[in-house]
């Protein structure tokens, strides 16, 4: 018995120990390794290099190691500002190399920086009094968090994102909801796609997720939606939509509920699963824990309904939706250039893009047996009769390649902007060795003068940001400033130095000659150029990791002669980020970033040094 009281005793004194550690961990902010920050933007650098270099092969990858390293980051770090500012970072970097493709027309997807504009909106509403009324088979509920989503969408920024929205709606509207019926869904998810991509059918973000209905590879192959260096299924507003439903009819069947459905289609279904056991919830607006776009996505949606069903009450009265989009079809089971289709039915390779946006590259793909090719309405008799004459030399359009010595299957890919697994599979090569003198044949559009165009394109003068520079020499005099050496130490990174001495990367690399690179290495001697007067920090990571305390009273309200004055707001109840930003006409990342806060979060009391003019 003595023996069973003291194993009870060590239990609970060891469970405590658990528990208290446990509570202190909870307690405890998480900072993102500077190390961890760097290979992510290491891995940015490798991929704007690689576009200067026109090494294709390897642009993509390196893009995605950045997205999945910071992907991995933000489920440890949640909301961490560094983290989301690198991710929009990288997708804008990978937008402007879309830009860049030939016969690719992309657009960057507006619904990361909506959410984030309204997650800064909701932060302060933990409560929630909703009122449901039916509109069809999804209920439509009135909250706080749905109001504040109706106010951002109506003006400002969000209203100009929301007025081309419905413009837009015009073109896709009865095409789409008309699936929906088919599939048996209700209609209502329409608005899914347009707070998804804004309807817009060319749409990628920075997650890899393509199209009006932004599906990644994996789900949307699981529901028979394929891609090729040539076309991707996941662009076809037809195919997609189909899709669509069916995938979003699946997840009803699976909660039992719309909102969830939405959630699961967002996030993860599995994860959302996950999150209504551990924390014994059965409804979307109890489930905690959820990112900021999924947290955020379902009163977005229910906002985009309620303005889109009386646009009028809302101020979008004004509104000329485009028109409905209208296309014949037929199946053809050649690959077909589309400068030659263009030709044949009275059009031009712009307007057969646009109809067929599913296709990537200048012809149907050549690697389906049949494609189902969108025409113009009402020339699909008139192609059906003049394509049999069409000769089989003008429906794909080729140039011989001879190898010259030196060149590899890498760099004639990167001349012609073709694949090395194209060329691979056209001339029927197993592996990468060729030879001098060896020919080859390379697919290439037949318009000529498109095609000179198409190459124009791969050579045009990329943004100062994406563009790679040699290391020079550092610079020996800035104006108004006083020269300062900071020898790196192990951990350091140009991020760390930077934010601990008020400057930027960009200057840093200017001032010490470093091109385009933000790698550095113990021992190395960095200049910074400060203002009079000023010190460099004795640790770049050391400072980083004091600058992240709150700041006090005390050493935030003097101002030297000419610099901005700093003053102490007091947060109140009911206070947002964004409201403490307006008032004081400033940004919340500055917000942020004066007071080393990670997150939106605030709470009544808490004191916030903002600096003014």
């Amino acid at each position: 018995m003595k023996q069973f009281l003291m194993i009870s005793t060590l239990l609970m004194i060891l469970a405590g120990a658990f528990g208290c550690n446990k509570f202190i961990f909870k307690k405890q902010e998480k900072q993102v390794p500077p190390e961890e920050i760097e290979t992510a933007v290491s891995y940015l650098d490798m991929a704007e290099n690689m576009q200067t270099a026109e090494d294709t092969v390897n642009v993509e990858s390196y893009y995605f190691l950045a997205w999945e390293k910071l992907d991995s980051l933000s489920t440890i770090y949640v909301d961490d500002s560094t983290i989301v500012d690198l991710q929009a970072q990288v997708s804008q970097s990978y937008d402007d190399y879309l830009d860049h493709l030939a016969g690719i027309e992309e657009d960057t997807l507006a619904l990361d920086w909506v959410l984030r504009d309204l997650d800064a909106l909701y932060a302060d509403l933990d409560s929630l009094l909703a009122d449901t009324v039916s509109l069809e088979k999804i209920p439509l509920v009135t909250n706080k968090k749905v109001e504040r989503a109706i106010k951002y969408f109506t003006t400002g920024r969000g209203r100009k994102t929301f007025y081309r929205w419905l413009v837009r709606a015009g073109r896709y509207e009865s095409m789409v909801k008309k699936i929906l019926r088919e599939e048996k869904a209700p209609e209502d998810l329409f608005y899914l796609a347009m707070i998804e991509s804004g309807l817009n059918p060319r749409a990628r973000s920075y997650a890899r997720a393509v199209g009006m209905w932004q599906f990644i590879y994996a789900t949307g192959k699981a529901y028979g939606l394929t891609s090729s260096w040539w076309y991707d299924d996941r662009r076809d507003p037809v195919k997609a939509t189909h899709a669509a439903a069916r995938h979003l009819l699946d997840l009803y069947d699976r909660f039992g509920d719309w909102y969830l459905a939405a959630a699961g289609y967002n996030f993860n279904p599995r994860k959302i699963e996950r999150r209504m056991e551990k924390y014994k919830v059965d409804e979307f607006w109890d489930l905690p824990r959820l990112p900021r776009q999924t947290r955020n996505y379902v009163p977005t949606y229910l906002a985009a309904v309620t303005i889109a069903a009386h646009p009028e009450e809302y101020g979008f009265g004004d509104i000329v939706p485009d028109n409905p989009i209208e296309f014949d079809t037929v199946t053809v089971s050649d690959c077909v250039d589309l400068n030659v289709v263009a030709e044949i039915v009275n059009s031009n390779f712009k307007e057969l893009k646009d109809l067929n946006p599913a296709i990537l590259r200048w012809c149907t793909p050549p690697d389906r047996e049949t494609w189902l090719l969108n025409l113009p309405a009402g020339t699909r008799d008139t192609f059906l009769d003049k394509y049999a004459e069409i000769p089989k030399e003008k429906k794909m359009s080729w140039v011989h390649h001879r190898i010259r010595s030196g060149e590899t299957l890498s760099t004639i890919a990167q001349k012609y902007r073709v694949s090395v697994a194209e060329i691979r599979r056209f001339n029927n090569l197993k592996g990468s060795f060729i030879r001098a003198g060896q020919n080859l044949v390379i697919p290439i559009p037949q318009d000529k003068k498109y095609y000179q165009k198409y190459l124009a394109t791969q050579s045009k003068p990329r943004r100062k940001s994406t563009t790679y520079r040699k290391p020079s020499a550092p610079v020996a005099n800035v104006p108004g400033r006083e020269k300062h050496v900071y020898t790196v130490k192990k951990g350091d990174s140009l991020w760390d130095i930077a934010v601990a001495n008020n400057v930027t990367i960009t200057e840093i690399r200017n001032w010490n000659g470093l091109g385009s690179s933000r790698l550095i290495k113990p021992g190395q001697q960095l200049n910074i150029w400060l203002p009079p007067g000023g010190q460099t920090a004795a640790s770049g990571s050391a400072q980083l990791a004091a600058s992240t305390n709150p700041p006090t009273a005390q050493n935030t309200n003097s101002a030297a002669a000419g610099e901005q004055k700093a003053v102490i707001h007091t947060v109140r109840s009911g206070d947002t980020l964004w409201d403490i930003a307006q008032a004081y006409n400033v940004s919340i990342r500055d917000i942020k970033r004066w007071n080393g806060m990670s997150s939106n979060k605030i709470k009544p009391g808490e004191e916030l040094k903002i600096l003014q003019d």
